[in-house]
């Protein structure tokens, strides 16, 4: 199910940000002359790159065979749980494409990778293996150091839906409505003093939050659980009780993305929860609804993800495009 889209990703020459990589990946050292490279003060991501030298010293220095390793490790990470968890394997699949989530194997693959080592060890968090999880976090820091945001989040997560915890969030993000403008003042003083200062400027000009329909999209599973939440109390699953309270804090933090004009930086930390929504959504709609209900349910779902499909990649992404000198394929 998912060797065509790793097929895919691994062929790629030029697509989004992968010239960049590419770039980065031909201008590494073999790994007898890395020491400078890797341990550069200016090395946001020093488990990236000794990774990325590594392949090039004793597996190949083509960058096909670096992009395709990569995307081996990030599809299959992400179909691991969805096999292991998901009640229709093939609903996730389909959620996997239709959502649009397997292009961030083709752009920003680095914090795809981080995303989605820790999908699969989502066991971790359902068996409490609190050291060994917020070891893995701390270990994926230095590929990308978003990761670190998972850390308190392994602590949320762990907990009944809709409960304190899940209040407080809430409660926290209502409070950033509340005081959008000095969220904001100070969202920018921190993001001027980061290793994003630069590009956090460029992406300011244009950046104006994630999409709305994105927010509506992703709110869904939260609002099925919440209406529905007194029935499925006593029938939630480890790993779904923590899919819902991914699912809702994924919905604050577009919500904040939303408010502080930032879907680029804000607004890509939210896919760490949404992957989770892939488990979610299935099991929502097959344990919530009656039968008829359940079926009408699963078209709607199926017409409305085609529909979102097409409008992300056509007019959203204008076309995505996709470029392969290997394949000799130019879209």
């Amino acid at each position: 199910t998912f060797a065509v889209i790793i097929f895919f990703a691994g062929a790629r020459s030029y697509v989004a940000d992968t010239s960049a990589y590419i770039k980065m990946f031909n201008d590494y050292p073999l790994f007898q002359n890395a020491h400078d490279v890797i341990f550069a003060s200016n090395a946001r991501e020093p488990g990236f790159r000794l990774f990325s030298i590594l392949i090039k010293t004793y597996i190949s220095d083509n960058y096909t065979v670096w992009l395709s390793i990569i995307a081996v490790i990030s599809g299959i990470c992400v179909m691991i749980p969805l096999y292991k968890y998901s009640c229709n394997f093939g609903v996730s699949a389909f959620l996997f494409m239709a959502s649009c989530q397997f292009t961030w194997m083709f752009n920003g693959m680095r914090q795809y990778l981080v995303i989605a080592i820790l999908f699969a060890f989502s066991n971790w968090i359902v068996e409490k293996k609190w050291i060994r999880y917020i070891t893995l976090v701390l270990f994926l820091t230095t590929i990308h150091r978003t990761a670190i945001a998972m850390i308190p989040m392994y602590f949320i997560v762990n907990g009944e839906p809709w409960n304190k915890r899940t209040t407080l969030v809430i409660l926290t993000v209502i409070l950033c409505i509340v005081f959008a403008g000095n969220v904001l003042n100070l969202f920018d003083s921190v993001m001027m003093q980061s290793d994003y200062a630069t590009g956090y400027s460029e992406f300011k000009k244009s950046d104006d939050g994630v999409n709305i329909i994105t927010i509506i999209i992703s709110a869904i599973p939260v609002v099925i659980s919440y209406i529905f939440r007194k029935e499925l109390s006593d029938r939630y699953t480890p790993i779904m009780k923590i899919s819902t309270n991914m699912s809702i804090i994924a919905v604050c933090v577009y919500i904040i993305s939303k408010i502080t004009n930032s879907g680029i930086l804000v607004g890509r930390m939210a896919i760490y929860f949404t992957t989770y929504n892939l488990i979610l959504l299935p099991w929502l709609i097959d344990t919530a609804f009656k039968s008829k209900e359940k079926m009408l349910m699963k078209y709607t779902m199926i017409i409305c993800y085609l529909a979102l499909f097409y409008y992300q990649m056509e007019i959203s992404f204008n076309g995505f495009g996709y470029v392969s000198k290997i394949l000799n394929m130019n879209y």
